[in-house]
C-alpha cells in the first residue's frame, strides 16, 4: 500500500515489430467488386470466385458497364456473327460489339475475338484508357510501357498488385474500374462524373446513377410478376437470396440494374396528427413517430375530404427511407409488434377536464421507436419486454414473459442452432434500462447464444424465427472512448492537506491521532508466532498526507504510457481491473469502516464520486457518477440508461497491435475483430487528437488497442486505437 499502483505493474518491456496494413486497400477492393456487381458488371458465379482470371469476353462486358452504353445492351439483339468464335447469340456477343465498334478492344487478323483468353494487365489498362478517352499515339513511348506509366500516373494501378505480362482475377479488374471512375479522363474532370456519378475526394455515389433508373414503390397484391428475373435482391436494405413477394410488401426495381429492392415494414397506430392541413397533408403521425406521405395517392387516403385524418387507426407500409407507400385500413390494418419500453412518462392533461395522460415508448424490432397511450394506472419499467397490439380498436401495450432459445448462429448469418432465421428475421439487442438497437445477422455470425442471451423470439408461419430480443449481446449499445481526465479521483498534495489538518484541528488540539492495526503477513519485527505484528502508531496530519499520497493511483498519462511502452502487462492489467472491490471507490470506503477519524473522514472523500472526462467519438465528453468505477486510463466503456445517465462503466482490456487488416487486427498470433465504428485517436503528451487509421502508419506509430471483454458473446470488438508517434 506505500507504493503507486503503477509500481506493481512493471515488468519487463517487450518489444514488438509491427507492420500495419493500410486498412483503405481492402475496403476500396470490397466496394469496388459490389460496384461491379450493382452495374451488372460481374454476375453471381463471377461474384463467387473472385481470384478467377479474367477472360477477354469478361473485360468487355466490364468496359461496357463502366460507359454510358451499359444501358443500351439489350438493344444489341442476337443477329449475325461478329467474329468466328463468338455467335450472336454468346451472352458476351453484345457487349463485344460495343466494345469493338467504340475502339476499346479489337479482333485478331484471323477473325477470331478469343473471348476465353486470359487479360493480362497491359491489355486491361489500354482497354480502360481508351474507354477513359486518351488516344494511344498522344502517349509517351511505347506499348506497353507507355499504357503502364499512364495508368499509374492516373492512379488505375493503385492497391492492383501485378507487373506487366501477369494476367489479372476478377477482384483486381474491379479495382482498376473502381480507379478509373475517380481518376482524370481525357477531357480533364472524373471519369465517373461523366457517366453520372458523383466522384468526391476517392469515393464515388452511385445513388444518383441508381434513382434514375428505379421504378417505384409498387404495393405488391396477391401476385406480381416482375419484367425480368432479379440478379440483387435487397430486403429492408440487406442482401438477399429471395425475390418472393408477400401482400402488403412495397417493392421498387431497376430492370437496367436487374435488382429488386423490398420492405416489409410497418408503422401501425391511431393517427394523432397531420400536417401541413387536414385536408392537403404531406406528413401524418402514428405512434409518435413522423412519416412523410410518398405520393398525392396516399396523402388522398388520410386527407380529411375523404373522411380520414387524425384518430383513424391505420397501418403505414412504409418502404425507401421509411416514406408511406400505401395505407391499410379496417381488419387488414391488424399488426402486432415486439420490443423493450424506453421510456413511461405522465403527463397532465386537460382536454375534458384535468386528467393524466401515460404514454409509453417502445423501441421494436424493426427499429421503429413506438409511442403508445396507455392507462394512466399501470406500471411500465424500463427495460421490459411488451407486444403492442393495433386493431380498428386501437392501440395496446402489454408487458410479455421472457421466451428463450439458445444455438450457435451460422457463418451465413441464416440459422440459430437447427432453427432457420427468416429472410427478413428482425434482430434487437438490449439492455435491462432499455437501452436497444437493431443488429443485422451477419454480426453475430458464428457467435454461441445462451439461454440468457435470448429474452424473446417469434416465428412465422414456416416455423422460421422472424425476430429475436437480445440481452446485451453485442456489446455495441455501450459507449466507447478514451479515459483523459478523473476529477476529485486524486487530490493534489495542499488540497490533500488542508482536509488532513483541518479534519485533525477539529478532533485533537495537537493535531494527531493514535491508531492502532495488525498486520497478517511475514514480520520484520517482534512477532507473537503467528506472523503477525502489532502496533501503535501515533500520525500526524503530515505523516497522513504523506502516507495517503502513496495510496493516490498514478495520471491517466502516467498509466496509459506503462501499457503503451509494454511496462504494465495486458494480465497484469486485466487482473487490476477485473475486481472493482480492489480499486479506490470500493477500497477506500471499505478501509474507511474500519479506521477512526481522520483517516475514515478522508478515504469517504477519495472513495466519493468522480466526473470522468473522456473523449467519445472524437469529442469530448464527461459523466459524473454518485461511485467511481474500476477505470484507469487508455479506451473505457459506459453502460447508460435511457436518460443518458451512468449505469456502469468498465475499463477496455489493451493489446498491442502488430497488424491491422480491413475488419480486424492481429496482436500476436490471435487475431481480434475491430468495431464498425472503431475510434482512433493520436496521443502526444498527454492530449487525444480524433484522426484516422489511413493516417497512422506502423513505420512511424506504435498502435494500441482496447477491447471489450466484460461478456457479451458477441463482443470482444476492439473499439479504439490509440496511435502514439515514434519520436
Amino acid at each position: 500500500m506505500k507504493k503507486r499502483i503503477l509500481a506493481f505493474l512493471l515488468a519487463v518491456s517487450i518489444a514488438v515489430s509491427m507492420l500495419v496494413l493500410p486498412a483503405s486497400a481492402a475496403g476500396n477492393a470490397n466496394t469496388a467488386v459490389q460496384l461491379s456487381i450493382t452495374l451488372n458488371a460481374m454476375d453471381s458465379s463471377q461474384q463467387a470466385a473472385l481470384n478467377a482470371v479474367v477472360t477477354r469476353g469478361a473485360l468487355a462486358r466490364m468496359l461496357v458497364s463502366y460507359s454510358t452504353y451499359r444501358e443500351s445492351v439489350g438493344s444489341q439483339g442476337t443477329v449475325g456473327t461478329l467474329f468466328t468464335d463468338l455467335p450472336g447469340t454468346s451472352p458476351y456477343a453484345p457487349y463485344v460489339r460495343i466494345a469493338v465498334q467504340n475502339g476499346w478492344m479489337n479482333g485478331y487478323t484471323d477473325g477470331s475475338f478469343r473471348p476465353d483468353n486470359a487479360v493480362t494487365l497491359e491489355e486491361a489498362v489500354t482497354a480502360i484508357l481508351k474507354l477513359m478517352g486518351y488516344k494511344m499515339t498522344d502517349l509517351s513511348g511505347s506499348f506497353p510501357n507507355a499504357q503502364l506509366n499512364k495508368a499509374s500516373e492516373l492512379g488505375l494501378r493503385n492497391q492492383v498488385d501485378r507487373s506487366q505480362g501477369e494476367v489479372l482475377n476478377y477482384e483486381e479488374c474491379a479495382l482498376l474500374f473502381y480507379n478509373a471512375l475517380t481518376a482524370n479522363a481525357a477531357s480533364g474532370s472524373a471519369y465517373g462524373s461523366s457517366l453520372g456519378f458523383t466522384v468526391s475526394n476517392g469515393q464515388v455515389d452511385t445513388s444518383s446513377v441508381m434513382l434514375k433508373s428505379l421504378k417505384g414503390p409498387f404495393v405488391a397484391g396477391d401476385t406480381v410478376q416482375l419484367p425480368f428475373v432479379p440478379k440483387m435482391v435487397y430486403r429492408n436494405d440487406k442482401a438477399s437470396e429471395s425475390a418472393e413477394l408477400n401482400k402488403y410488401d412495397v417493392y421498387y426495381y431497376s430492370e437496367s440494374l436487374q435488382t429488386l429492392w423490398v420492405y416489409t415494414r410497418r408503422a401501425a397506430g391511431r393517427i394523432t396528427a397531420v400536417s401541413p392541413s387536414a385536408s392537403a397533408p404531406t406528413s401524418v403521425t402514428v405512434a409518435g413517430t413522423s412519416y412523410t406521405l410518398g405520393s398525392s395517392a396516399v396523402a388522398s387516403q388520410v386527407s380529411s375530404l375523404n373522411g380520414g385524418g387524425v384518430g383513424e387507426v391505420v397501418t403505414l407500409l412504409l418502404g425507401m427511407n421509411n416514406e408511406v407507400a400505401g395505407i391499410v385500413t379496417g381488419e387488414e390494418a391488424d399488426s402486432v409488434f415486439y420490443g423493450v419500453v424506453q421510456t413511461a412518462t405522465r403527463s397532465l392533461v386537460e382536454e375534458n377536464g384535468a386528467d393524466v395522460l401515460q404514454k409509453v415508448s417502445v423501441m421494436c424490432t424493426d427499429g421503429i421507436a413506438r409511442t403508445v397511450n396507455v392507462d394512466k394506472s399501470l406500471n411500465f419499467p424500463q427495460g421490459w419486454l411488451v407486444e403492442i397490439k393495433v386493431t380498428p380498436e386501437g392501440e395496446s401495450v402489454e408487458h410479455i414473459e421472457d421466451r428463450r432459445v439458445n444455438g450457435t448462429i451460422n457463418t451465413n448469418g441464416t440459422a440459430l442452432g437447427a432453427a432457420a432465421l427468416a429472410d427478413d428475421v428482425e434482430i434487437l439487442d438490449t439492455t435491462s434500462e432499455g437501452v436497444a438497437g437493431t443488429v443485422r445477422p451477419s454480426r453475430l455470425s458464428g457467435v454461441t447464444l445462451s439461454d440468457l442471451d435470448v429474452r424473446y423470439y417469434t416465428v412465422n408461419d414456416a416455423g422460421q424465427i422472424n425476430r429475436l430480443i437480445l440481452n446485451d449481446v453485442t456489446g455495441d449499445l455501450w459507449s466507447y472512448g478514451v479515459l483523459d481526465d478523473v476529477k476529485n479521483l486524486a487530490m493534489n498534495y495542499s488540497d490533500l492537506k488542508s482536509l488532513v489538518t483541518s479534519i485533525a484541528a477539529g478532533d485533537s488540539t495537537s493535531g494527531t491521532t493514535t491508531t492502532t492495526g495488525t498486520t497478517t503477513g511475514t514480520a520484520t519485527g517482534g512477532t507473537d508466532g503467528s506472523g503477525s505484528t502489532s502496533d501503535t502508531t501515533t500520525v500526524t496530519g503530515a505523516t497522513a498526507v504523506d502516507r495517503l499520497s502513496n495510496l493516490l493511483v498514478p495520471t491517466t498519462s502516467e498509466i496509459l504510457w506503462g501499457i503503451v511502452s509494454g511496462d504494465i502487462l495486458s494480465t497484469a492489467w486485466q487482473k487490476l481491473t477485473s475486481n472493482t472491490g480492489s480499486l479506490m471507490s470500493i477500497g477506500f470506503q471499505q478501509i474507511a469502516e474500519i479506521t477512526g477519524t481522520p483517516f475514515k473522514q478522508i478515504f469517504n472523500y477519495i472513495g466519493g464520486g468522480a466526473t470522468y472526462i473522456c473523449y467519445v467519438n472524437g469529442a469530448v465528453a464527461s459523466y459524473t457518477t454518485a461511485i467511481k468505477y474500476p477505470v484507469l486510463a487508455g479506451g473505457i466503456a459506459v453502460r447508460q440508461e435511457t436518460t443518458g445517465s451512468v449505469k456502469a462503466m468498465m475499463q477496455l482490456m489493451p493489446l498491442k497491435i502488430d497488424k491491422v487488416g480491413a475488419a480486424s487486427v492481429l496482436s500476436g498470433n490471435e487475431r481480434y475483430e475491430m468495431a464498425d465504428n472503431v475510434q482512433v485517436y493520436l496521443w502526444y503528451k498527454g492530449q487525444y487528437y480524433p484522426t484516422k487509421l489511413a493516417q497512422v502508419d506502423a513505420d512511424g506509430y506504435q498502435l494500441t488497442g482496447w477491447y471489450d471483454n466484460f461478456g457479451c458473446a458477441a463482443g470482444k470488438k476492439v473499439r479504439v486505437i490509440i496511435a502514439v508517434k515514434n519520436d
